[in-house]
This record gives C-alpha cells, sequence and structure tokens, in this order.
C-alpha cells in the first residue's frame, strides 16, 4: 500500500510529541502547561489512529492491538494530568 511509510513516520512523531510535551507542559505555568498537555493528549489520539491505520493496511493487527492499548493508557494518563490543570 502507497503512503505505509509516511503513515509510520507521521505515527513516529505523534508519539514523540505526546511524550515531550507532557514534560515540558509539566516544567511550565498557566496557560502554557494546559496547552501542551492539550496538545500531548491530541499527539495520542492521532499516534492511536496511525497505529489502526498501519494494522489495517499492513496486516498487522496484533501489534497494532497492543500499541492501541499501550497509547490508549498514555492518553489516559494526559487526560487526568489535563483535567487537573482546570
Amino acid at each position: 500500500m502507497r503512503g505505509v511509510g509516511d503513515l509510520a513516520d507521521q505515527a513516529r512523531r505523534a508519539v514523540v510529541s505526546a511524550v515531550l510535551n507532557p514534560v515540558e507542559g509539566l516544567a511550565a505555568r498557566g496557560g502554557r502547561r494546559r496547552q501542551l498537555l492539550g496538545v500531548a493528549h491530541g499527539s495520542l489520539q492521532e499516534a492511536k489512529a496511525c497505529v489502526q491505520l498501519l494494522g489495517a493496511a499492513g496486516g498487522a493487527m496484533d501489534q497494532a492491538r497492543r500499541s492501541w492499548r499501550d497509547l490508549d493508557r498514555a492518553g489516559a494518563l494526559a487526560w487526568g494530568l489535563l483535567r487537573k490543570e482546570r
């Protein structure tokens, strides 16, 4: 399938963003902190969508399900941090 490499690259970038933004966000204050935590949560959702598409495109559904679960747990943590900032 064409574009799978691009999708894998997008997934990697989303995961990196999801990891780095909360770290930066927790060091920030006020609105910037909330913004970075929100970006992290959005990046995790993006990564989950990429993993789902990659699994469907490549047929590696078992790996996609494991990755999805890991990303879902990370998303729940990011969401919890974000909710505490309200």
